[in-house]
């Protein structure tokens, strides 16, 4: 299963971002996708910030997701939140990037989908936490 960063979903919603092209390859071959309400979290407040869009149009794109096979399974926050203070030292990432990886292991995803060079710098210690980086 691969969690999908927000970075990625937003390079495939819009097709003028520069990675979209690889954000469309990466929906066709990721088999089986997940994120979180973090994700979803964000993709509002990118959203809502970035462009003129109403309410119900960005209610439209989180409803999107499912569309394309991208799963938003519940999450419990605390857990989430614990996890990631639990890895917060090994991995030393941001603190909306500890919490996507807190998700994702909880979900028990195996690659993490993300066009962020972050992850990639720190993919040594990410694959210690039983995750592969997949740069879209």
């Amino acid at each position: 299963m691969n969690y999908i960063d927000t970075n990625v979903i937003i390079s495939f919603l819009n097709s003028k971002d520069v990675n979209h092209a690889r954000a469309l390859k990466t929906f066709e071959n990721s088999g089986e996708m997940v994120t979180s309400q973090i994700a979803v979290l964000e993709l509002k407040s990118v959203l809502s910030r970035a462009t003129s869009l109403g309410e119900d149009e960005i209610e439209a794109f989180v409803d999107y997701l499912h569309e394309i096979n991208v799963d938003v399974p519940e999450v419990e926050m605390d857990r989430i939140f614990s996890n990631a203070i639990e890895i917060a030292v090994r991995v030393r990432m941001k603190t909306v990037d500890l919490l996507h990886l807190s998700a994702s292991m909880i979900l028990e995803a195996e690659e993490f989908v993300t066009f962020d060079r972050e992850f990639a710098e720190k993919e040594i210690e990410i694959a210690n936490l039983g995750l592969r980086i997949k740069s879209g």
